[in-house]
């Protein structure tokens, strides 16, 4: 009979290691799944970010060249104001200075 109950024992104890890895297994993947979907979340956010980063870089740099191209042209656009005032200025001296020449060729020639 004790052989018999010593048996019965092991085999209950087997059977309960049996339940709990079972019951071990399961919760094992269950974690499993639950950290795929982790993963796959961060990925997905990761790819989000990556997107959302590539976009305002793009954003940051069109900016950037149209105040850039802006800039540009109202440097050209000043330096052209500049260079009209200045041979507007030179055209006049030089025009004055016709007037003073032929006025000393008038006065040297006609007494």
């Amino acid at each position: 009979m004790e052989g018999r109950k010593g048996l019965e024992s092991s085999t209950g104890v087997l059977n309960e290691l049996v339940k709990r890895e079972q019951a071990l297994s399961s919760k094992v993947e269950v974690a499993k799944v639950e950290a795929a979907k982790i993963v796959a979340d961060a990925e997905q956010k990761a790819k989000e970010l990556i997107a959302k980063a590539e976009s305002d870089a793009k954003a940051l740099s069109d900016e950037y060249n149209t105040r850039r191209t802006a800039e540009e042209k109202n440097i050209l656009e000043s330096g052209v104001a500049t260079a009209r005032a200045a041979a507007d200025t030179a055209k006049t001296a030089a025009m004055g200075k016709i007037a003073d020449a032929v006025k000393t060729i008038v006065g040297r020639v006609l007494p």
